[in-house]
């Protein structure tokens, strides 16, 4: 054979195999392409005949309705729910699906049909509370009762924790959002870190969540969603009566509705926009659960225990708190806190008000008042839980020792403000806490406690001790919760709120207790006092009878009762002041005061102004020492 010959035998053969491989690339593809395919599901979803046969009418959809809603037009059913798209059989199409989760107040899920009859859809008169399952009573609209929340499919269904494994699949497979669900597992957010930080009622140290009953050590990536019980065995040693791993995962379960994944954020169904509606950027509602209960995203342990507020109205706790007033100008928590260094699920904590009120900053940065937040004196107002017991009652209808009795919701107010790891004035929710049945005797800390020291959150504490003089449940400890609160902003406090005669601050709570463990509602006060000496909380009181019930103990989830002035912290907490110099600075507002708002209104209106900012800086920049 010669080379020409050869030459051309060999291009054959080549052409050949390239042919083939060819060929086989393409059978590979088509069979994915095949497999992935979702097309058995929208058979079936746009059959409104056969679904109607299922008794499943509500889940008639189109494939061209989910593009529309979702604005994802490459998609198939099976890229965000799993199963098998291609099986006729609906036991075999679904098998393997993810799913929206109906949390039970048993702790576990509920079938779609028992826990959600019906389509996801907003109903009745309570925004917080709008996409829970409801039913008539009385001619009016209640949540089903045996139904505790609602978690999106991007949650592992143990758990209920955020399941990277299945935003991996989903959210974050290839050709998707990878880059986003790979910032979110090293994200504080994803990794859920501060809670993991805490291992036992006071290692590092206690706080309102109480520790991280059973859920995995923190880690610097999160890899997987899931128990882990060597707190849970850490705790129990502590304890005077048993801590079951059963007991512990209960805790924890619930404790794991409260944290976000992808879903929580950029998942918005609608009446009006469709059940498959996403967003890109989540507006506040969305922040606060939408719709989903008062213990998911920030209605949940996040607001209720600063008190804060930023909505307003339905989504806040209370219920019926004015809004922020940046929310009532259209501004969003996003356009505020933004996204930090490590994307997607690292929405900046702080805030920075200069960014928008350059000359108020300008002018504050050289006034009086510098060295106080913002919200020390635009925050008037804190609701939220007042007192948090830790005691014997039921957690997933069963029988805990660590059941949370906190919701003694109510508002306090004026806030009290205190200096931070700085010495920068801040405003604070104070409350008294006690978990009983504590082994070990705990001795009272020396003064306060911020948990980071380094400046990443300005949150305190101060532990009080362990007591045993009660009647039951002994030792009880005590610590003092101090957080700190930047919402809702309104107009700002009067001058004598913080500048009392005697330079002592006093803030009032009134709360009602309306748990649906422990006791029937009643309704209570108590008053905090910082001066010079101490910060203590004082006179804390029913002022409707308690009606316990049966089986229940005041010391499980009213032990304030037997200690009543013993959340006392030592310290200087006072606000101290020259009155003279006090009193001519106020005559000087109190005329500046005066002449923008009877003379000109508009002026006030526009002390936003540079002039009008420089006049105000020409009179609060004189020299000073105790402001």
């Amino acid at each position: 054979m010669n080379i020409g010959k050869l030459s051309k035998f060999v291009n054959i053969k080549l052409l050949i195999l390239f042919v083939l491989q060819l060929l086989i690339i393409i059978a590979i593809l088509g069979y994915r392409s095949w497999k992935e395919s979702s097309i058995e599901c929208v058979k079936c979803h746009s059959d409104k005949n056969k679904l109607k046969s299922f008794g499943a009418e509500w889940a008639y959809i189109t494939k061209e309705d989910v593009k529309k809603q979702s604005n994802h037009y490459n998609i198939e059913c099976r890229d965000c729910h799993l199963g098998n798209g291609r099986a006729k059989d609906p036991k075999k199409a679904h098998k393997g699906m993810l799913k929206m989760l109906v949390i039970g107040k048993n702790g576990k899920v509920i079938p779609r049909e028992k826990g959600y009859p019906g389509p996801l859809r907003e109903s009745g008169d309570d925004e917080m509370f709008a996409l829970l399952p409801k039913f008539v009573k009385d001619g009016e609209l209640q949540v089903l009762p045996w139904v505790r929340n609602i978690l999106w499919h991007d949650r592992d269904p143990i758990s209920f924790g955020f399941d990277p494994k299945i935003a991996e699949k989903t959210c974050g497979k290839r050709g998707c959002h990878s880059d986003e669900v790979s910032q979110f597992k090293h994200s504080i957010m994803g990794r859920n870190f501060r809670q993991r930080t805490m291992r036992t009622w006071l290692n590092p140290y206690p706080h309102n969540c109480g520790p991280s009953f059973a859920d995995l050590p923190p880690v610097e990536v999160l890899k997987k969603a899931g128990f882990d019980y060597k707190n849970t065995e850490e705790i129990a040693k502590n304890l005077n009566i048993a801590f079951t791993k059963e007991q512990a995962e209960a805790k924890q379960k619930f404790c794991n509705v409260c944290h976000a994944g992808c879903l929580d954020c950029h998942y918005r169904p609608s009446l009006k926009k469709g059940r498959h509606k996403f967003v890109k950027l989540p507006d506040s509602k969305t922040c606060l659960g939408y719709g989903r209960g008062a213990s998911t995203c920030h209605p949940g342990a996040m607001m209720s225990r600063r008190g804060e507020t930023y909505i307003g109205g339905d989504y806040s706790i209370p219920q019926g708190m004015e809004p922020d007033v940046h929310y009532t100008k259209g501004i969003h928590c996003i356009e505020c806190h933004i996204v930090g260094e490590k994307g997607m699920g690292d929405i900046q904590r702080k805030a920075s008000c200069k960014d928008c009120h350059i000359n108020e900053q300008e002018a504050h940065s050289k006034g009086l008042h510098k060295n106080l937040l913002c919200a020390a004196c635009h925050v008037n107002k804190l609701g939220g839980y007042q007192i948090t017991i830790w005691g014997v009652g039921k957690i997933a209808n069963k029988e805990n020792p660590f059941h949370k009795y906190a919701l003694y919701y109510g508002i306090q107010s004026p806030p009290i403000i205190m200096k931070d790891q700085k010495g920068i004035w801040m405003p604070v929710k104070i409350w008294p806490h006690s978990v009983g049945n504590i082994k070990n005797h705990v001795p009272p800390s020396k003064s306060i406690k911020f948990r980071w020291q380094n400046g990443q959150t300005r949150d305190a504490y101060y532990i009080v001790g362990t007591f045993d003089d009660l009647p039951a449940a002994n030792k009880h400890l005590l610590w003092v919760e101090i957080e700190e609160a930047a919402h809702p902003y309104g107009k700002a406090r009067k001058c004598n709120s913080c500048h009392s005669l005697d330079n002592k601050q006093i803030s009032y709570s009134q709360w009602e207790f309306y748990d649906y463990d422990g006791a029937e509602p009643f309704k209570g006060e108590y008053k905090i006092i910082a001066n010079s000496k101490s910060l203590k909380i004082v006179n804390i009181h029913n002022t409707t009878p308690i009606k316990a019930f049966k089986g229940r103990r005041l010391s499980d989830f009213a032990s304030w009762i037997y200690m009543k002035d013993r959340w006392k912290v030592p310290g200087d907490f006072s606000i101290k002041i020259d009155r003279k110099k006090y009193q001519k600075y106020k005559n000087i507002y109190d005329k500046i005061f005066y002449i923008f708002k009877e003379k000109s209104p508009s002026k006030l209106r526009a002390l936003h102004n540079l002039k009008y900012a420089e006049m105000l800086l020409n009179y609060s920049s004189l020299p000073s020492s105790n402001f």
